[in-house]
């Protein structure tokens, strides 16, 4: 069998020879494999029927050894060809000796079995030219040969010609054979074997596990050696899934395995990295792969090197990543969850992940096709990214097993065994000059040196933070600083810890990384509080009391809270801090939803939030406060400034009379854009000219939060006419200011402050707009009352309806109703009405449209209501302008036996009407000819409508209902 020393040689195509003169000698088969190694350099794609470089030529192995060989081969390793060589010239010779070889060889071969070919070379030697120049036409052994073995390959191969070029010929002419058979007959054993293993079980017997490996991973060499890249690829792939299915099959059973106890007892020694970029070196492992006595390391090595030349071959570079991580991951679960596998050094699959990370992006930069690269460039960003974060997460497994960490102590012996089966590149024999870096050199020396793993342990993780933000996965980012930022805290560097944390808590998103959470702003108020940073310690406390306990480990929010509490008590100046996330706004409510206040209303408001502390917090002042849309003052109810109770209030939440003098600050936490300011100055005292924005403020004192939903109550009033909207609500607990800028843009939340305005208005609206004779009307009729005014309860009010009608009220309001022709009077008992506030009566109006055209009779035009409660009494006059829906014409024509009836329907009222029915009162059936029913007809519209009778017939409309 191969054994692959040579770490640029892979498996080669085999040819049995056997001769009676040893013509294939040692010089014989160099020229014959320069001749191969040009045909199978000269096609790298496959597109001729050419073995893969790698193969570095064809293996000839004589017969007899082959005959002698009992062991079963591998597919790669079967001959593809069988030759027989001879040159004998003499006729009589050949009869007696040459002839019954051959047919003894053919039978041997028959009796071997096989799909390998047999071909007869015949040499043309020197001795051989000059005998057929004797025989003349008689037959020479050549001739006879063909006739004897007629349907056997025969090939005449010139060794002596008088003529270079005809060497030269017969040689590229007999190269090219032996390619053709060979992988003609590569072909065919590879097509059976995969039809073989396609028919097999798809769950394999353990026992038969690794048996079924191998004939895998040499279907794939054989595919790959006969440049069949894509099938090689996938029984690759096959092999790899096969091997990590079953030794999870096997690690869940606790099964014994021949092969894994036989990899146990014989423990590995070498933990060298595959090489990605001079993938050749991985044929030394195939030999141990073929005879079980591999350990599983190198196993996933060669795989994985197979894996990606084929990868690069076929121009999908970007996955080789995808590949190596899968890889790894694997590799690290088989090491703990298999006994067996645990005889291995420690830290060596540590050591193997972390060169192995730099050797596949390194490869990936280098051997695949920069076009192809480009097209997947925010895949490869992301999986750059892992590589990266798995090569620095092995790198802090290695310091901490290596005692290489800060305030541990150097474990030397520990590392002197792993750096044994680390192997240098430069020492491998044979290994080819490349460009690329020895990542096991730079291993060794950072094992060797303390402050190398430092710097090297910080340098990565910067890569790795930066590759993650670039490639837009920041929850990554967030846990890779968060494991900076402990090791720099480790080093006594709390600056930089609590400075890069700020940085990468920046990129917190609250879906699904409470742990994450916990633990990064844990450590930052670790930092700050370490730093003396107090504000920036309060706000990240404040965040972290709002996170419940939920199951995470070590995270308590009431310690949080306590301290945030200690705080609050001893510090002695205020710390503004954000709002959220330790309280959320739901709504705000102004009762009675109104917008219009007077100078004199007291303005209260309802305010639902929610609590996420873990316990309750007492709140000396809660306040909401509403500032001028205008800096320009309308008018002050005071020249002299605010009363001595608003100066008192002022001062509790330490604010100037008319400016907020903490709103120049921003909250602990709370960006810029989220804050906003509003600019006060001056002393208070104001005249009408100067420019000033004025606020007030809606308060309550000694509120207590509990857990969960809160509705507080605030009430104040407004000392400046204006409008107004809300800007912010502020908590104030001890020492801590919890601040929510509103900033409301669309001004649904302003509020109008206004004189106060005595007396009523009183209205009397139609719903239609318009009054209609002979249509039951919807009337609303409104009091008003003023910002200044108030309406007692049973208040008297006359209504009076100028004109004839019929009133109906349908609102539950005490009244007494009086009629007569010309008029209709009601006295209305009224409900209280508060200033500011309308008291709307609904009822319905009908004038009869026959007292519109009846002489004697005036229709309603006017409605008087008088306000018996005012002094003096208001009354209130509302003209009313009547009009007739429509106005009819009719017409009748003749038409031989017929009469045609027309009726022209006008609308004469301001708003469309719609015609639904006729009724007349005939004696006989009238037919209709033309109708305009369900039709809208707009204001000084007409329709017409036609029905055909008898002659003479008479008729009257009786009603027409629109």
């Amino acid at each position: 069998p191969n054994t692959y020393t040579d770490v640029n040689m892979g498996p080669k195509p085999t040819i049995t020879y056997h001769d009676d003169r040893a013509l294939l000698n040692a010089a014989m088969q160099k020229r014959l494999q320069n001749r191969l190694k040009q045909l199978q350099s000269s096609s790298k794609d496959g597109s001729s029927n050419t073995f893969s470089a790698f193969c570095d030529g064809f293996k000839f192995v004589s017969f007899e050894s082959h005959q002698r060989s009992n062991s079963e081969q591998c597919i790669f390793e079967k001959p593809l060809l069988h030759t027989f060589w001879n040159a004998t010239s003499d006729v009589e010779e050949y009869r007696l000796r040459t002839k019954p070889q051959i047919v003894q060889w053919l039978s041997d071969i028959e009796k071997l079995g096989g799909c390998a070919e047999c071909l007869v070379v015949f040499c043309i030697t020197a001795e051989v030219r000059a005998a057929k120049k004797k025989v003349k036409g008689q037959g020479d052994v050549e001739e006879r040969l063909r006739n004897d073995f007629k349907g056997r390959v025969i090939v005449a191969f010139r060794l002596s010609s008088s003529n270079d070029n005809r060497l030269a010929d017969s040689l590229q002419s007999f190269t090219n054979i032996l390619n053709d058979m060979c992988f003609s007959c590569m072909e065919q054993l590879t097509e059976a074997e995969a039809k073989q293993l396609s028919n097999s079980k798809d769950e394999i017997p353990l026992p038969n596990f690794y048996s079924f490996l191998v004939r895998q991973i040499n279907l794939a060499v054989a595919f790959e050696m006969i440049l069949h890249d894509s099938d090689a690829l996938e029984y690759f792939n096959a092999a790899s899934c096969l091997l990590e299915v079953t030794l999870s099959r096997i690690a869940k059973t606790n099964e014994s395995v021949v092969w894994l106890d036989r990899t146990a007892s014989n423990p590995c020694t070498s933990w060298d990295y595959p090489s990605l970029i001079e993938t050749n070196y991985s044929w030394k492992y195939l030999p141990a792969i073929e005879d079980g006595s591999c350990p599983l390391l190198h196993i996933r090595t060669f795989l994985l090197s197979r894996q990606a030349r084929l990868l690069f071959a076929l121009d999908k570079g970007w996955n080789v990543s995808q590949t190596c991580i899968s890889t790894l991951h694997a590799m690290s679960r088989e090491r703990k969850e298999l006994k067996v596998l645990q005889a291995m050094p420690v830290g060596a699959v540590e050591s193997w992940a972390y060169m192995t990370c730099f050797e596949a992006i390194q490869a990936i930069m280098m051997q695949s096709n920069p076009d192809s690269l480009m097209s997947a460039a925010s895949s490869f960003l992301h999986v750059r990214a892992e590589l990266w974060d798995y090569a620095h997460e092995k790198l802090r497994t290695l310091g901490v097993l290596c005692g290489l960490m800060p305030k541990d102590n150097c474990k030397t012996e520990l590392i002197k065994t792993i750096q044994s089966g680390i192997t240098k590149r430069a020492e491998l024999a044979g290994f080819k000059e490349q460009s690329s870096e020895d990542h096991g050199q730079n291993l060794i020396s950072l094992l060797q040196n303390q402050q190398a793993f430092k710097t090297s342990y910080l340098t990565l993780g910067e890569m790795v933070i930066g590759a993650y933000k670039h490639a837009g996965r920041k929850r990554m980012a967030f846990k890779a600083g968060s494991m900076m930022a402990e090791f720099h805290k480790d080093l006594g560097l709390w600056v930089e810890a609590e400075q890069l944390l700020s940085d990468v808590c920046s990129y917190y998103s609250e879906d699904q990384w409470s742990h994450l959470f916990i633990k990064a702003y844990s450590l930052l108020a670790e930092c700050q509080n370490k730093l003396q940073m107090e504000d920036k310690y309060v706000s990240t406390m404040v965040l972290l009391a709002s996170v419940p306990a939920l199951n995470i480990i070590g995270h308590d929010p009431v310690i949080w809270m306590d301290k945030i509490m200690q705080i609050s008590k001893k510090s002695v100046y205020q710390k503004l801090l954000s709002w959220e996330p330790l309280m959320v706004l739901n709504k705000i409510v102004l009762q009675g939803n109104k917008t219009v206040y007077s100078i004199k209303d007291e303005i209260i408001a309802e305010v639902d939030l929610k609590y996420n502390g873990p316990k309750e917090m007492k709140v000396a002042i809660a306040s909401m406060t509403y500032s001028a849309v205008s800096s320009v003052l309308i008018k002050q109810t005071s020249p002299s400034g605010p009363t001595t109770a608003a100066k008192s209030e002022l001062e509790e939440l330490n604010l100037d009379n008319g400016a907020d003098t903490l709103s120049h600050s921003r909250p602990i936490g709370m960006s810029s854009k989220r804050y906003r300011s509003l600019d006060g100055g001056g002393s208070g005292r104001s005249s009408d000219s100067k420019q000033k924005v004025f606020e007030f403020y809606l308060t309550n004192r000694q509120v207590v939060l509990q857990p969960g939903h809160n509705k507080i109550i605030l009430s104040g009033k407004a000392n400046a006419l204006g409008q107004y909207t809300r800007s912010k609500i502020s908590l104030k607990s001890g020492s801590l200011d919890f601040i929510l800028p509103l900033l409301d843009d669309d001004n649904s939340t302003m509020i109008s402050i206004e004189p106060c305005k005595p007396g009523v208005a009183v209205s009397f609206d139609s719903d239609i707009g318009v009054f209609l004779a002979g249509y039951p009307l919807t009337c609303t009729l409104s009091f008003q009352a003023g910002s200044g005014t108030a309406i007692p309860s049973k208040s008297k009010a006359i209504v009076t309806f100028i004109g004839a009608c019929e009133v109906k009220l349908l609102a539950p309001v005490k009244h007494t109703a009086t009629n007569d022709e010309n008029q209709t009077e009601i006295l209305l008992e009224l409900p209280e009405v508060l200033p500011s506030a309308t008291l709307s009566i609904p009822l319905t109006v009908f004038v009869p449209a026959a007292c519109v055209i009846t002489n004697g009779i005036d229709p309603l035009n006017e409605v008087h209501v008088n306000c018996n409660w005012s002094q003096p009494v208001h009354v209130a006059k509302v003209p009313i302008t009547l009009e007739q829906p429509f106005c009819i014409q009719s017409s009748e024509h003749a038409g031989g036996e017929h009469t045609y009836l027309q009726l022209n329907i006008c609308n004469t009222c301001s708003i469309p009407m719609e015609l639904h029915s006729f009724d007349i009162d005939s004696k006989m059936a009238l037919v209709c000819v033309h109708s305009h029913l369900s039709t809208i007809i707009y204001p000084q519209n007409t329709v017409s409508n036609i029905w055909q009778c008898c002659a003479g017939l008479l008729f009257s409309i009786i009603t027409l209902l629109v």
